[in-house]
């Protein structure tokens, strides 16, 4: 099977189109994929609108008749996986036509390549016993017109003792220097302790659309585009991935304004940077070092109206959290070990890529915005003895929480809402939570907020913290007591209450 994305060139008359796209995916497609951007996420090298599809075919037959070994670099992405091979297998036609095929397949739009010029270049090289490796062959067939990842890139050099990012607005650099390549790298500071560097330059986006940027530092760092943060990592540690951090940011298709701020303590150094978006399908790297910390992302998300379960450590709350994806852009996250909802939030629900492939230790945060930390202590006191009982799940996925009291039982159902917004003429998320107390025994009070004090806004309307209201239906017995917020509910009564983010 073929292992690298690297294919080109020439002009004849290969085998039609369709016997060149049957071989690749006979023999291709499991590592390129069937769109060629790489199997398993990227994983593999693409070959979709890649350089090393174009050019010198050459270049391309060579690694096909003999492999590759080592690193090569496509894409921005450094790959080292090992090609074996393909020329005691393949003939020359049929390495024509898998050529030809990638080479005006997946926005690729180059010239097809002939049996008699794969002949050619095998008896140009029948010595040859050993796979190629890259910097052979780029110096035999260079790539043509790579443009640099970053373009008009420039670095300045600042010295300095800082433990924290400083501003460097306030300060002059010592150097400033033309970064040719289009790459950030930290080689030619001249420094390897007590320095900072920015680099500023224009960062291109193929498409408008969000993207991702993954950013690890020894010691600090930050990206900004247009002016606005993205990402940072600060203050003192290693560049082993366990620092990484990921931003996210909407940008047009075009131009952006991109700086990076770096300091450098005591110790090793370094800074990696990679991004990744609408035209980007993998990660592509910014720097002379790829960052190494994390798997890439994996969206959880509702699907056909139906709302997601996620069952892992959710940073914010306890152990046995269970986290609620609505549609709409709405979610929830219920504390099974306090019997009570602890977060709720707005936009993306949750990266799984931390637990769901990678099994990897730690909490995952929400990935979305507006994050509201409804509590984090236990709903009742310890001497009401409450269990959890588990929840059901209604046609939509909206769940229902059961909590037992002794002889009654409570009964926290959430779905997604809709609220008035008066200002913008529309209807905003928002969360709808129905509590009713079924059985016999005493009223309870319920903790809805143990760091705010519900404020009355009129009738039904009231504002817990600076972050939602909280909008009742019907008669519902709201205490305030120690700048806490609690629901009385007596035995065979339900309240509902609609949580809406403040405009």
């Amino acid at each position: 099977m073929i292992r690298i994305a690297l294919l080109s060139s020439l002009c004849a008359a290969p085998l039609l189109a369709q016997d060149g796209g049957q071989l690749y995916t006979m023999y291709c497609s499991a590592c390129h994929g069937t769109d060629g951007k790489g199997a398993t996420g990227g994983q593999f090298p693409p070959l979709s609108l890649s350089p090393w599809v174009e050019g010198d075919a050459a270049r391309a037959v060579k690694i096909v008749l003999h492999g590759l070994h080592g690193e090569v670099e496509v894409d921005g992405r450094t790959f080292n996986l090992e090609m074996p091979p393909q020329g005691g297998m393949l003939p020359d036609d049929q390495i024509a036509a898998i050529l030809s095929h990638v080479r005006i397949s997946w926005g690729n739009k180059e010239s097809q390549v002939s049996a008699d010029f794969v002949k050619s270049i095998r008896a140009a090289n029948a010595e040859r016993k050993t796979p190629w490796t890259a910097p052979e062959l780029l110096k035999l067939h260079p790539l043509p017109g790579v443009r640099p990842p970053i373009a008009n890139l420039l670095s300045q050099v600042y010295q300095g003792e800082w433990q924290q990012l400083p501003d460097f607005s306030k300060l002059t650099p010592g150097n400033i220097e033309e970064e040719h390549d289009g790459k950030i790298s930290i080689a030619k500071a001249g420094f390897t302790e007590l320095f900072g560097m920015v680099w500023q330059g224009d960062l291109t986006a193929p498409q408008d659309g969000e993207y991702r940027f993954r950013l690890d530092a020894d010691d600090g760092a930050r990206i900004i585009l247009d002016g606005q943060e993205v990402v940072k990592v600060d203050g003192m540690g290693p560049m082993n991935g366990s620092r990484a951090k990921d931003g996210k940011i909407k940008l047009t298709a075009g131009p952006h304004k991109l700086r990076v701020e770096y300091f450098e303590y005591h110790g090793q150094e370094g800074i990696a940077i990679a991004w990744r978006g609408p035209g980007i399908p993998s990660w592509r790297s910014l720097t002379d070092k790829p960052p190494t910390g994390g798997p890439d992302p994996m969206p959880i998300a509702a699907k056909d109206g139906r709302a997601v379960v996620y069952r892992n450590f959710i940073a914010g709350t306890t152990p046995r959290a269970i986290g609620i994806g609505f549609p709409g852009g709405v979610n929830l996250a219920y504390s099974a070990d306090h019997l009570a909802p602890e977060l709720i939030w707005t936009g993306d629900f949750m990266d799984g890529s931390r637990h769901w492939v990678d099994r990897g230790q730690g909490d995952q945060p929400p990935a979305g915005e507006d994050v509201v930390k409804l509590s984090g202590t236990p709903i009742f006191p310890a001497e009401k003895e409450a269990r959890f009982r588990g929840y059901k799940l209604d046609p939509a996925g909206n769940p229902t929480f059961a909590v037992q009291l002794g002889g009654q039982t409570l009964l926290d159902s959430w779905k997604p809402a809709d609220a008035p917004d008066e200002q913008a003429n529309s209807r905003q998320p928002a969360l709808q939570r129905h509590v009713s107390l079924k059985g016999s025994g005493p009223a309870l009070e319920i903790l809805i907020s143990d760091s705010a004090e519900a404020k009355p806004i009129d009738d039904q309307e009231l504002s817990i913290g600076d972050h939602f209201h909280l909008h009742t239906e019907g008669e519902v017995d709201l205490i305030k007591r120690d700048g806490k917020t609690y629901l009385k509910l007596s035995p065979s009564t339900s309240a509902t209450l609609d949580y809406r983010w403040k405009p």
